[in-house]
């Protein structure tokens, strides 16, 4: 049964189309994931489908009696009440059943003149009731609030004196135990921690109705999905499957794409050689064949699509860091306490120069608080840390607190970077996507996204050989995630990452630690899936600072991790070449059409001779290109295994 039918909707602003042209529709069952680029309107289209949004032109409908529940990336409190008693507010029919219940028994207590039609009343209400799930939604309320992380304490609290990741948590709790048809789902898993993202993971899988849901985390799509939309160029395309498959059959038409274009202009260019040769002759004869050959080009064009490109997404890479020694950060049985709060104790480990340590744990656990002890913005309250010489540290907050909403975008930069001329840092800019008069946007005014790029930029140019980054990937579209792990592969100092990004963690990481209120636990297995590590995995006793199981793997990681990238420069260095030959052969066939003009036979005759050996060059090119991929791929496999 089609739940939603989207046909050609089209929105505008006023200086620009968000996106035209969008149809797709939606049946009972499906779990659809919505992907693209910050700012390209995927959040404006869930709001247009639940009406608080206008839109253009276009139409969309559902069946009658269809019922949506949304959540947004950004949560909004009505009023304020107990967490419990909010989301108990999925289920205000039950609640008012049970409220009509207690009046008609208060009515016949008082000896009400009503009374058989009072007992008939309540036996319809008992038997809705019970065939509603009366018995059993306050234990749904409350399991599924555990499950999201939340403590028994926690049920009775104000919902107001939650954070804002909290309050998001609830939210989507309440709406999935909405019993709707149709969930909208913006970003879910930005403030869950893994415990809660395998929760909502499985409940989805087992949900009856269908879900569309937008999101940048690519493991949650991997295991959730059934079918891929991505709105890309204010346009709509998607194929059945999860985020890997519709990227795999995406690059396939890509390529295809090119290589029906690529011999669609071969075949242009060689029918205008043919046209050349008849002007030359300039017979009658060959002026109705120069006729013909043109208009075959013409029919060609009518049907040449350039193939689609990837819209933009930031383009960058840290600067070569200043070496340090080798003990980078060293925990001694640190420990944390909010009065008589413990958040947590006893952390014993040591990160070395190189490493890229990924840390993970439920919320609450003080992964943030550790990030902010080791810079300096809270002071442990047990044992030591120290920091090694040479280190300079940048830290990426989850928050945005470290920006000045009331800068302007060059500003901000200026400030922070007073020995960088303007002109340079607006070259900087461009790289992370602010172009024009967008660097004169205040920063209060930015998205959540433009807000993470601007201090993604900070970061690059503060030098720092130290990298403390809190859920670096929260605000990122897919492409500007992939091209920040694409820089941290790259850069060779040494990297501290708090992230539920499985797919970060399983590209960057040369160790996994759990960290609990008791302690860190090394990863021990490479293949152990981080669902069942931090769900399952019972907590050892935390190891004494000094050489651990995992600097073998470290060694061997990072040996890989060479070899890996050497890899990909000859990759890259194949394809210049590639493109090198192919502008020279351009360049000659331009000379040689010059040449054919002026009946210049003797140096058509060397051109002729110089497209045959570029011709040459290209087939052994194209040799090497295909070893160097399957070299690269290999080297993949043997990681992954």
């Amino acid at each position: 049964m089609v739940l939603l039918q989207v046909d050609r909707l089209k929105k505008s602003f006023a200086d620009r189309t968000l996106f035209s042209d969008v149809s797709f529709e939606i049946r009972t069952g499906e779990r659809v994931g919505l992907i693209g680029v910050n700012g390209g309107g995927k959040t404006t289209l869930m709001r247009i489908l639940m009406g608080k949004e206008p839109y253009d032109s276009g139409t969309f409908g559902m069946p009658q009696g269809t019922k949506l529940s949304y959540v947004e990336q950004i949560p909004k409190l009505e009023k304020d009440t107990d967490l419990y008693s909010f989301t108990l507010e999925a289920f205000r029919p039950l609640l008012d059943l049970e409220a009509e219940e207690e009046r008609i028994v208060q009515k016949l207590e008082q000896g009400d003149a009503n009374r058989d039609r009072l007992i008939e009343r309540q036996a319809a209400v008992v038997e809705t009731l019970s065939r509603e799930g009366g018995a059993t939604f306050r234990a749904l309320t409350r399991s599924a609030l555990l499950g999201l992380g939340f403590s028994e304490e926690d049920l009775a609290r104000s919902v107001t004196s939650f954070s804002g990741g909290q309050i998001s948590k609830a939210m989507l709790a309440r709406a999935i135990l909405s019993r709707a048809d149709l969930l909208l789902l913006d970003e879910p898993t930005n403030n869950l921690d893994i415990t809660a993202i395998r929760w909502l993971t499985d409940y989805l899988k087992q949900f009856k109705g269908a879900v569309l849901v937008v999101s940048h985390d690519r493991a949650f799509l991997d295991d959730t999905v059934t079918r891929m939309l991505e709105l890309q160029h204010g346009r709509i395309r998607g194929t059945e499957g999860n985020y890997t498959r519709y990227m795999e059959l995406k690059m396939d038409a890509r390529e295809l794409e090119r290589k029906i274009y690529l011999r669609k202009q071969k075949e242009i260019r060689r029918i205008e050689g043919i046209i050349e040769q008849q002007k030359r002759w300039n017979q009658e004869r060959n002026y109705i064949t120069i006729a013909s050959k043109q208009k075959q080009i013409d029919r060609i064009k009518e049907d040449m699509v350039e193939p689609e490109r990837d819209e933009k997404s930031i383009v960058f890479r840290f600067p070569t860091p200043a070496p340090t020694g080798n003990e980078v950060i060293v925990l001694n049985e640190l420990g944390m306490q909010y009065g008589t709060k413990r958040v947590f104790s006893g952390l014993n480990t040591m990160i070395r120069a190189g490493q890229c340590v990924c840390m993970i744990g439920p919320n609450g656990c003080g992964k943030t608080t550790l990030l902010k002890i080791l810079t300096g913005g809270e002071r442990q309250t047990e044992g030591t840390f120290k920091i090694g010489a040479g280190v300079r540290i940048g830290y990426f907050a989850q928050n945005t607190y470290d920006l000045n909403d009331a800068n302007t975008v060059i500003e901000e930069l200026d400030r922070a970077f007073p020995h960088i001329e303007r002109n340079t840092l607006r070259g900087y800019l461009g790289m992370f996507l602010f172009k024009n008069d967008d660097i004169d946007k205040r920063i209060g005014s930015l998205s959540g996204g433009e807000k993470a790029r601007i201090r993604l930029l900070k970061l690059v140019l503060s030098g720092a050989n130290v990298l403390l980054l809190d859920e670096p990937t929260n605000h990122l579209d897919i492409a500007s995630a992939e091209m920040l792990e694409s820089a941290l592969e790259k850069f060779s100092g040494t990297v501290l990452i708090v992230t539920h990004d499985r797919y970060m963690v399983k590209r960057l990481a040369d160790r996994v630690i759990l960290m609990t209120e008791n302690g860190l636990v090394e990863q021990q297995d490479e293949t152990e899936d981080l669902f069942v590590r931090i769900v399952e995995r019972k907590i050892e006793k935390p190891k004494q600072p000094g050489k651990t199981e995992s600097d073998n793997t470290f060694l061997r990681r990072r040996e890989n991790k060479q070899r890996r990238a050497k890899a990909k420069q000859e990759l890259q260095r194949i394809e210049r070449m590639i493109e090198q030959n192919e502008a020279a052969k351009k360049e000659t066939e331009q000379q040689l059409t010059q040449a054919q003009t002026g009946n210049d036979f003797r140096q058509m005759q060397q051109l002729y001779e110089t497209i045959s050996s570029l011709d040459a060059r290209e087939a052994e090119l194209y040799e090497l290109l295909e070893k160097a991929e399957a070299a690269l791929s290999e080297l993949e496999t043997e990681e992954d295994v």
